[in-house]
């Protein structure tokens, strides 16, 4: 929390005060604490908690119109009546920038320390998984807040390339090509500093290839296709990480301990936060809409995905040991993404359904009907996208990207609230325009207020 304190509390003045960083064991007390910030660290009622939960597992599905609130009437059960001074939508900006600050402040002290105050390459690594973590939080501002679909849109990101400081809060947001072109830049970096494994709650060069393999299949330019199943192939040929025989196992026991988990966030001592999202008091915190009920209706899953939780069908996914535990990367989401690349690069249809037979079986299905089924490439894509919602959904907001990569007329089929390409985003805060006059123009369609 000190770390927090840090790397995130606004300075008084351009230079801040004391160095926080002075050596290689301070530097690794900051870089945890960007790594709290990854999940979204804070109090829980008193108790020291992880909040990833609500913002990441819960949002994105709820935007893809698989989740409810038991009474309705939440804002994100209809995408286009979303608002700038919406609570949700200023957690979602505000925890990633949070993170972004907090790597920007170790990136910046830790650049300026003589070389001698480190054992080996620790100083280059730790800078390096600082990139990852920074490059994980615009990643998550670009799928969500700017027109990643059209990488000609004045639309991007606000990126924070530095500490903020009172002289620097004031910023206007870039083009969407700049905003991928930093990204990417940072996963680069990731990718050539990072150590080549970790435990499942660091990042690691492997763990910055699968973001990269993420983000270049959200642009989908000429050879970015390519580049997403050269990616993951190596890593699901070379990595550690192995697909779990039955993937149940992960939610109802391993957690990170699993072999298949590239990046996890492990729950502070005693937290219940979590299971209050999904149980709490008994009754179910969110429930299962008819359109998640009918994804998974034919499925092996359906017993423990979704079921009863104080008499109405909730989310039971996490009812295990491991239910605090949270997940951001898994293997299972590198075949999908081969899957796909290999689709929408005009490559072998047989060898994207093996990939996607593979998945399927560790998850208990026998019958493979749909997926022989689908002889063309747009049918494939379709089936790509049915098995990420399933295997996926109240993770890291996968469902809700791969949905966005289908054509608008099978997006509006699969939640209609959607209503138009315009409210594939959220709008930017109302918070962010009233501290920053310079960031510019709302999104399409929403106002500032």
């Amino acid at each position: 929390m000190s770390c927090k304190k840090e790397l995130n509390a606004l300075p008084t003045q351009s230079k801040v005060e004391g160095n926080a960083i002075i050596d290689q064991k301070s530097a690794e007390v900051a870089l945890n604490g960007v790594y709290l910030r990854f999940a979204e660290g804070g109090d829980d009622r008193g108790t020291p908690s992880v909040m990833w939960a609500q913002v990441h597992e819960i949002n994105a599905t709820w935007l893809a119109g698989y989740l409810t609130y038991p009474s309705g009437g939440g804002s994100f059960d209809e995408n286009s009546r979303v608002t700038a001074d919406d609570y949700g939508v200023a957690a979602m900006w505000a925890g990633s920038y949070a993170l972004i600050n907090a790597a920007n402040g170790v990136i910046e002290q830790v650049a300026v320390l003589d070389n001698g105050k480190f054992t080996g390459t620790r100083k280059a690594e730790i800078i390096a998984e600082a990139r990852i973590l920074r490059a994980y939080g615009h990643q998550n501002l670009l799928r969500y807040f700017t027109q990643f679909y059209d990488v000609n849109s004045p639309y991007g990101l606000l990126i924070r390339k530095e500490f903020v400081t009172t002289n620097n809060i004031s910023l206007p947001r870039s083009a969407v090509k700049e905003s991928y072109d930093f990204i990417l830049a940072d996963l680069d970096e990731g990718i050539a500093g990072a150590p080549s494994s970790s435990v499942s709650y660091y990042s690691n060069k492997w763990v910055a290839k699968a973001l990269k393999a993420r983000v270049l299949m959200v642009r989908g330019t000429a050879g970015d296709y390519a580049q997403v199943v050269a990616l993951t192939k190596d890593i699901i040929q070379n990595s550690p990480y192995q697909l779990e025989a039955s993937v149940k196992d992960i939610f109802s026991g391993k957690g990170l301990d699993s072999k298949e988990v590239l990046f996890g966030i492990t729950p502070k001592p005693n937290q219940v936060t979590k299971n209050d999202v999904y149980f709490y008091n008994g009754n179910a915190g969110y429930l299962a809409t008819d359109a998640l009920k009918n994804l998974v209706a034919n499925d092996p899953r359906k017993d423990w995905l979704i079921g009863n939780v104080g008499g109405s069908i909730g989310i039971t996914k996490y009812a295990g040991s491991k239910v605090e535990v949270s997940y951001a990367i898994r293997l299972t989401e590198m075949y999908l993404l081969e899957a796909e690349g290999m689709v929408r690069s005009g490559g072998d249809i047989n060898a994207a359904r093996a990939l996607l037979k593979t998945v399927q079986e560790h998850a208990g299905v026998t019958d493979f009907s749909p997926i022989t089924a689908a002889i063309t490439p747009d049918a494939m894509l379709r089936q790509i996208y049915n098995e990420t919602a399933r295997n996926l959904s109240f993770e890291d907001g996968q469902e809700w990207s791969a949905l966005l990569r289908l054509p608008l007329a099978t997006v509006l089929s699969v939640k209609p609230a959607i209503t138009d390409k315009d409210h594939f985003i959220l709008p930017i805060p109302k918070a962010e325009f009233d501290k920053n006059p310079q960031i510019g123009a709302q999104n399409p369609t929403y106002s500032k207020n």
